[in-house]
């Protein structure tokens, strides 16, 4: 089973000057950049001239609205629909503020519904009926790290279901493009990678740029399992002056102020 991971375009909060939680221009659920807008195409254009490899695809996005306006741009180039699948968000959910700050720390917001949902993206995404009342509940605030490691966790396990069950031909063999986020897509990789996953200051990071490609490999089979990395942080549909994103600073700064990535 093929998985292709997909960074969303440069945000609105990507673009500040320092993106942390504390930063008051911060927005709980950002759209893009200009820059992120022309991202959004050049994807569009590299998986328009993938269309033939990806034949039989299923596309899913974070809930979020950069990664859905992102994924936007992946289902036009192949000629499908994306689904949202609320848990490959970024780390921390859907919040304002940063923790610590008043009474209660960040404040939640229960992000967009799925009618705001049909309305702004319908042309290609479907949400779940599950999110009428929106996909974040705003009394959790903001997410932990160990909480969206755990996260992480049960989502790479789903991976590894749906890759035994195309072994088994108990499913139809397809491939799977996920739209998420630098921090959770660096919380997946090491996740199936066993490297280490602590809190605070990271010893190792993945790194993705705005807009990357990652392509990984699941081989399941009677002498065991194995995923591979075939492709990391691809950013060859590109040009060198609209990429942004995927310093280390940036991403070490998240987990280590517990922010958003």
């Amino acid at each position: 089973m093929r998985v292709v991971l997909v960074r969303h375009a440069q945000s609105e909060n990507n673009a500040l000057r320092a993106p942390g939680i504390d930063h008051p221009d911060r927005v709980a659920d950002p759209g893009l950049t200009p820059k992120g807008s022309r991202q959004v195409e050049w994807l569009r254009a590299r998986f328009a001239r993938e269309r033939e490899a990806h034949a039989r695809v299923r596309v899913v996005t974070s809930p979020m609205r950069r990664a859905m306006l992102t994924a936007l741009g992946v289902c036009a180039g192949l000629g499908t629909r994306g689904t949202v699948d609320a848990r490959a968000h970024e780390h921390g959910g859907c919040f304002e503020g940063a923790r610590g700050d008043g009474a209660d720390g960040a404040m939640g917001r229960r992000g967009m519904t799925t009618d705001e949902i049909a309305r702004e993206f319908g042309s290609h995404i479907d949400a779940p009926e599950t999110m009428r009342e929106g996909w974040w509940d705003p009394r959790r605030g903001c997410e932990t790290v160990e909480e969206a490691q755990r996260r992480g966790a049960r989502f790479a396990e789903w991976l590894w279901e749906r890759a035994r069950a195309m072994g088994r031909g108990e499913r139809d063999a397809s491939d799977i493009i996920i739209v998420s986020h630098g921090m959770f897509i660096d919380i997946l990789l090491k996740t199936l990678f066993a490297s280490p996953r602590t809190t605070g200051k990271q010893g190792a990071l993945f790194c993705s740029e705005n807009a990357c490609v990652h392509s990984l490999y699941f081989d399941v089979g009677e002498d065991g399992e194995c995923v591979g990395l075939s492709v990391f942080n691809d950013v060859s549909h590109i040009p060198e002056e609209d990429r942004s994103g995927g310093s280390v600073d940036g991403l070490s700064e998240a987990y280590t102020n517990e922010g958003s990535a």
